[in-house]
């Protein structure tokens, strides 16, 4: 149902940011290596048996119209992916890495750049907060943070020490610069 469609932009404010799925020390031929200049050998893999309830559950709390935004979560990893959300709508987001679902990962560097497959970043009205989390039961899920007015992309590591705070705009600038003469 089109009608229905839900895009990447945080929308509102106040907005709670949820990340579905798991990040895995999965940095094999990630951006982030190739950016190191290393390869890695834990490459992402896509395992359908656990993903498919994940994916259906969303879709159920899409079809329900508890979800704002939703995007998935790949080619960069998670802080990449946080960066668009919060540039589409224009809007700060505030994440805590220690509350994001993990599995064998103790690095800030991990966590913001895996490329574990079958996750998403998904924002939710608080009002729908018991609903959307109740959908999700038995199946990784965690509130990380909040969308906020004030449009600064803040990210704090697992020490809860603040390891990213940067201006929206300033994103936005970066992101365009590779545009070059395009724009």
């Amino acid at each position: 149902d089109v009608h229905r469609c839900v895009t990447m932009d945080a929308k509102i404010a106040g907005d709670l940011v949820y990340i579905v799925g798991t990040t895995g020390n999965e940095l094999g031929g990630s951006v982030y290596y190739e950016h190191l200049g290393y390869t890695g050998c834990n490459v992402p893999r896509v395992r359908p048996a656990e993903f498919i309830p994940r994916y259906r559950n969303l879709a159920a709390a899409i079809e329900k119209e508890w979800v704002a935004s939703a995007h998935g979560i790949y080619r960069g990893g998670l802080a990449v992916h946080l960066a668009m959300v919060a540039m589409g709508g224009n809007l700060g987001l505030n994440v805590d890495l220690a509350k994001v679902p993990r599995h064998q990962v103790d690095r800030d560097d991990t966590l913001l750049f895996s490329e574990s497959a079958g996750r998403f970043i998904v924002t939710v009205d608080p009002a729908r907060r018991k609903a959307f989390e109740d959908i999700f039961k038995g199946n990784e899920c965690a509130c990380v943070g909040v969308v906020t007015e004030q449009p600064d992309l803040v990210i704090r590591g697992l020490t809860r020490q603040t390891v990213l705070s940067v201006p929206i705009k300033n994103l936005k600038a970066a992101w365009k610069k590779t545009f070059g003469k395009l724009i």
